[in-house]
């Protein structure tokens, strides 16, 4: 499948972005903080926490007075290539699409500010980490299929597509969901980890309301403690916002300090499973995916509250502490308690033969098939 011409700043855009993501993953790992650049003939030296560094820069634009003026020169019949624009992260991406995708930086020099092409062509990660970073980031306004056909090229990959996703002759795939990539093939599915976690969960819940019905939340974020009802002090850890109509993880959200839910982040990549690594989701369809279960056997904490942060934010909360902890498989409300649960609804997306495995595992139970149930004869 050939990759058409790119005939906007968008395609560009697309055309760089998942490589882009892969060499930036490489360049923060091995640069760390920059926190300056000088340009000097043909050499930027990029000053970092731990000492500078000397990289081959080339000058291809200046931006003046907030607009950005080439200095290169391209061909492409794209309106922004051939006149001064204002400024903007969308014509960076497009300058590293253009001069290989390798970083671009900023130097300050007597009017204004010139943009550089650095040297720093690591060599290429792992197909599938580097899939689930690229796509996790992606600009949604951008074409995630142009994007891939372009990687396909730059990586030597022969593709193929439907409306389900694409192949790669590596091996790999990228199943969509409509116009939106969910998952790069290899690793658990977020399907099979909501389906180990949906039964364990709601009786965890269950067991929540029963012993808080009327449960009120403070947090202490800074110390991913929540105090229950007044009394109880738990862990609470904050695993993502929700303002409006969106769903921000906790690891994307700047308003909130580091903690192990940047564990969920990692947990995508190592799995391929786009909707851990995508910064920010419509809050409909990070319910649609049951998110909050997905979050708990990765995190090993097994009940969610929600808490408000602000006038404008909620916080999704996970809570532990052992006043949270199931009875053990022997105590005399379990078997009940078992029963109630397997009456959770389960999403038909789910393997219910997995989800009761699971369950049963976890539980230390024996749970029986729906279909193996003894048959007591006619009342």
């Amino acid at each position: 499948m050939d990759l058409p011409s790119p005939t906007s700043l968008d395609d560009l855009r697309a055309d760089g972005a998942l490589i882009q993501a892969d060499i930036d993953a490489t360049w923060a790992s091995a640069m760390g903080v920059v926190t300056g650049v000088e340009f000097t003939g043909d050499t930027a030296r990029v000053h970092r926490r731990v000492g500078t560094r000397d990289l081959p820069a080339t000058e291809v634009a200046r931006i003046v007075d907030g607009r950005w003026e080439w200095i290169q020169q391209y061909e492409l019949d794209i309106p922004e290539l051939h006149a001064p624009q204002v400024a903007s992260d969308g014509l960076i991406s497009a300058a590293r699409t253009l001069n290989g995708n390798v970083p671009v930086l900023l130097a300050p020099f007597a009017d204004g500010t010139r943009v550089l092409a650095v040297g720093f062509r690591p060599e290429p990660g792992p197909i599938r980490s580097t899939l689930t970073l690229g796509l996790g980031g992606l600009d949604p306004r951008l074409d995630a299929r142009r994007a891939l056909l372009s990687f396909a090229a730059a990586r030597g990959l022969g593709v193929r597509s439907d409306e389900r996703g694409f192949g790669f002759s590596d091996g790999t795939t990228v199943t969509f969901d409509g116009d939106l990539p969910v998952d790069v093939s290899g690793g658990m599915s977020l399907n099979d980890v909501r389906a180990d976690a949906h039964f364990f969960a709601a009786e965890h819940q269950l067991l929540l309301a029963g012993a808080f019905p009327d449960l009120s939340i403070r947090l202490d974020i800074g110390r991913s403690r929540a105090l229950l009802g007044d009394r109880v002090e738990v862990t609470g850890l904050v695993i993502a916002t929700v303002t409006g109509d969106t769903w921000t993880w906790a690891w994307a959200d700047p308003n909130l300090p580091p903690t192990p839910a940047a564990n969920l982040r990692r947990f995508g990549v190592d799995n391929g499973i786009i909707d851990l690594v995508r910064p920010r989701l419509a809050l409909d369809r990070a319910r649609r995916l049951g998110l909050v279960d997905a979050a708990k056997p990765v995190l090993g904490m097994w009940t969610h509250a929600f808490a408000p942060l602000n006038a404008e934010t909620t916080g999704v909360v996970l809570l532990d502490a052992p006043v949270l902890h199931l009875p053990g498989p022997d105590a005399p409300t379990t078997r009940a308690a078992v029963e109630a649960t397997l009456q959770a609804p389960l999403d038909p997306a789910l393997d219910p033969d997995r989800a009761r495995a699971s369950y049963a595992q976890r539980r230390g139970v024996t749970v029986e098939r729906p279909d193996t149930q003894p048959d007591h004869g006619p009342e």
